[in-house]
């Protein structure tokens, strides 16, 4: 007979289960999907784990140094930030005319619900599992009133093994059916009610709770969840007896049913899946020749589907699960970490002296230490140092090349993780290549990201919110004029939407490329008479304010009305003029009234506007300059009369 693996999960025959075939077909699932794993990934997984937490899993020199460099660690990082460093901009477009177009309210209420489960810490464990493991899973649920997203181990999700993708069930190879795994209490489930439609009271949302068996979860020491392996992995002695008086749930969901089960023995809950929603009619009231009339229209049926978004790294059209980056990098990790050691050993080798000594003198050899002022009993020339080569010129190229290496297969080079190049022989033609290339592969990963794990994120919500908003409500929509509410009725965004999502990185890299096409056409355009300079300046305003609202730039290409010329060819003050949009030229109003602009005294206005004691007919401080004492005195009175002979 064969000797059985330790790793193989035990088979529950009908017997054990009771002979109940809803648990006897959901258990045959879970146990086909998590073998299809334990067979093929798993041990893939726990590898990719150990080296981006510095644990060596294959050593290729045995020595006495044993370094770990966490160059793993510094891309997964490095990439972690790049991709899921900043909220994802969500936008819904219609595809057919007769569909509502404006989508204004629909992103709004998405950029709600994405702001109200604090996704910043969910994306980089969501992307961090993708990036390290190939595959990270989300699970979007409905919590009352809002959509719950939750982050789901890869190691506790199963999915059937024949499937190739989980976009749109109505595509071939969408999977059969998907799940999850969970550690409980049983207090917690006895806890959980429900809404019963029939009674419209609450009730208990399990059932069989007394039929659990509380003293431990069902599975074998191969099958444990994933926080209970990473636990053992990193050295905690909690990991295997802090799930003994807890229970493990099975969370199982296929096109019609949802279905969880207790310590693989126990169905608590069965129900139809609820995310799923049928056609209805609906009645409205329209006017027609100025008269109500009652129209009926047809609100289109949603199909079942599986509750979960799968973001993948480097995917294969024929398999479920894709590769990740550590993966492609252990390889090249485990020999930097073996090139490190060997130089810290060459290194002590070097730094400690072994000595040769004369064979007459051996009986002194236990008396020789290497130490300041010792003295040895023997002649010139007996004792002589051992010569040992220092090979850490040699190691340190070694490390540098297997440094690139991984940041080239990563695609995470020296600019995306924000190291300089210093002390470099590469020309910046070739820097330039480089980081060209390099940006090109991750600008490709982006957009793989986007159209694939973030659309399908985006599709969930945007049928959980047809399928559990039923009634109108107020959607906060914060813009540059400040906040303002409209409303979302559900009835007008009816049937499919396409999601577009677009992450900071990729916006960076349009907004990069539309920056190089701005400043080529900038220089043949600005001042060219050939070239309509209004129309050029709005097309350079909008790619370099994308965001920016059509009455911003309009303003910015508003050419301010000219000022109003005196007789003496300075600015008038507007306050004497008929007109109330004079504006004033800069430096006009200064010059007018000798504020704190040029000095007053040298324009022509300045020389009318002089000081009596400085000549002219300014108003002065002696009395007799005094235009008002002046024009009565003798000299300047007019004469009325007429004088007989003049």
């Amino acid at each position: 007979m064969a000797k059985k693996s330790y790793q193989e999960t035990p088979k529950l025959t009908d017997a054990d289960l009771g002979k109940d075939p809803l648990l006897v077909s959901v258990m045959g699932d879970f146990d086909r999907a998590r073998s299809y794993v334990k067979d093929n990934y798993q041990s893939v997984w726990e590898d990719c784990f150990k080296a981006y937490n510095a644990i060596r899993t294959r050593r290729g020199y045995s020595g006495v140094a044993d370094d770990f460099i966490p160059e793993v660690f510094s891309i997964v990082e490095s990439l972690k930030a790049a991709i899921a460093g900043s909220k994802p901009k969500f936008k819904y477009m219609p595809l057919d005319e007769e569909q509502e177009q404006d989508t204004e309210v629909l992103n709004a209420l998405v950029d709600y619900y994405w702001s109200l489960n604090n996704m910043t810490e969910k994306m980089l464990n969501w992307v961090g599992d993708m990036i390290i493991y190939g595959n990270g899973v989300f699970m979007v649920t409905w919590d009352t009133t809002q959509p719950y997203i939750c982050h789901i181990p890869l190691s506790d999700f199963f999915v059937d093994p024949t499937a190739t993708h989980i976009n749109r069930p109505e595509e071939r190879g969408y999977a059969k059916y998907a799940g999850y795994r969970y550690l409980t209490s049983i207090e917690q489930l006895r806890a959980k009610k429900m809404f019963d439609v029939k009674t419209g009271e609450l009730v208990d949302m399990y059932k069989n709770l007394d039929q659990i068996n509380t003293t431990g979860t069902g599975s074998d020491e191969s099958d444990d969840t994933d926080k209970t392996r990473k636990e053992q992995l990193l050295g905690s002695t909690l990991g295997k007896d802090a799930s003994k008086n807890q229970i493990e749930i099975i969370e199982y969901y296929s096109a019609k049913k949802k279905i969880i089960i207790a310590n693989r023995s126990v169905v608590i809950f069965e129900g139809d899946n609820p995310f799923q929603r049928k056609e209805k009619k609906v009645t409205d009231i329209i006017m027609v020749n100025g008269e109500p009339q009652k129209a009926t229209h047809t609100i289109p049926g949603i199909q079942g589907f599986l509750p979960f978004a799968i973001l993948r790294n480097y995917t294969d059209s024929n398999l479920f699960y894709a590769r990740g980056d550590v993966e492609v990098l252990i390889p090249i990790q485990e020999a930097l970490n073996d090139t490190s050691s060997q130089k810290r050993d060459n290194l002590a080798y070097a730094l400690n002296n072994m000595w040769q000594i004369d064979p007459r003198f051996k009986h002194l050899a236990e008396q020789i230490e290497s130490m300041p002022g010792a003295v040895f009993p023997i002649p010139k020339g007996a004792l002589t140092p051992i010569d040992k080569q220092d090979v850490s010129p040699a190691a340190d190229t070694e490390i540098a090349r297997l440094t690139q290496a991984m940041r080239t297969a990563s695609a995470a080079d020296a600019a995306v993780q924000g190291v300089s190049q210093k002390f470099s022989r590469t020309t910046a033609t070739e820097i330039s290549a480089q980081l060209n290339q390099a940006s090109t592969r991750f600008t490709t990963k982006v957009q793989n990201l986007e159209d694939e794990g973030f659309a399908q994120l985006a599709r969930l919500l945007y049928k959980c919110i047809q399928i559990f908003v039923t009634k109108e409500i107020a959607v906060r929509i914060t813009g540059k004029t400040g906040t303002m509410w409209k409303d979302y009725n559900p009835d007008r965004y009816t049937g499919e939407y396409q999601p577009r999502v677009i992450l900071e990185a990729s916006a960076q890299a349009e907004a990069s490329q539309m920056a190089q096409a701005v400043q080529v056409a900038a220089q043949f355009g600005m001042n060219n008479p050939l070239v309509n300079q209004e129309v050029l300046l709005r097309k350079i305003f909008t790619s370099i304010f994308p965001d920016s609202p059509k009455d911003d730039i309009d303003e910015l290409l508003t050419p301010p009305a000219p000022p109003i010329m005196g007789g003496d060819g300075q600015a008038v003050d507007p306050s004497l003029t008929q007109n109330p949009n004079t504006q004033v030229m800069p430096g006009g109003a200064d010059a007018m009234i000798n504020g704190t602009g040029a000095p007053a005294g040298a324009t022509a206005r300045g020389k009318a506007t002089q000081s009596g004691t400085q000549g002219g007919g300014g108003k002065g401080t002696a009395v007799g300059n005094n235009p008002r004492v002046r024009a009565s005195q003798p000299s300047t009175t007019l004469q009325n009369r007429v004088i007989p002979g003049r």
